[in-house]
């Protein structure tokens, strides 16, 4: 049974980072460095088998979203008062929702991380006198919008992750039952 399991884990893991791969592949201005992280692995333990993902840790955060601190800060006419990274069932943010586990409070996101990327892409916005806006400048704006909005959910890696663990065998599923039952009851 044990070879049974450890093999049906290396399967979910290599569809789900398959399908998160596919799955980034239709989410615009990506560098490819979330997707070339993304890895599954078994570890035998002294309980049974681990199934462990490894990525990028702004990836939990793609594929959660971020609640926002105060959509009412930006102001334009499109955008005022729209919150983004609302309630997900992604598999980062557990029963409670994205509001408690991935939310803009006090601390913005990184500056540094925003500007390279900016560069990367070649960005470029024009002021209404008609220059363009510097590198800095346009991380400063993203900042602040991003701080005050959120990031929308993408579930890159939930749908996937959810759709191989719907497609293990029944019989590992009794398994995984059986276990969460006898966890939860020598918990109480």
């Amino acid at each position: 049974m044990l070879k049974d399991l450890k093999a049906a884990l290396q399967k979910m893991g290599k569809e789900t980072v398959n399908g998160a791969r596919n799955e980034l592949t239709k989410i615009q201005n990506t560098s490819g460095a979330l997707s070339n992280s993304l890895m599954s692995k078994t570890e035998e333990t002294r309980d049974g088998i681990d199934l462990i993902f490894i990525m990028e840790e702004y990836g939990m955060f793609l594929d959660a979203g971020v609640y926002g601190s105060n959509p009412n800060l930006v102001n334009t006419k499109n955008s005022k008062g729209k919150q983004k990274g609302k309630q997900t069932n992604s598999v980062f943010t557990g029963v409670n929702g994205i509001a408690e586990k991935f939310s803009y409070k006090q601390k913005k996101p990184p500056l540094n991380d925003i500007l390279a990327w900016a560069q990367t892409k070649n960005i470029s916005l024009k002021r209404k006198n008609g220059t363009v806006a510097s590198y800095t400048s346009i991380a400063f704006w993203l900042q602040k919008r991003i701080f005050a909005q959120g990031i929308s959910p993408t579930l890159f890696f939930t749908k996937p992750f959810l759709k191989a663990f719907n497609n293990l065998p029944d019989e590992i599923l009794k398994e995984f039952d059986f276990y969460i039952n006898t966890v939860l009851e020598e918990d109480k």
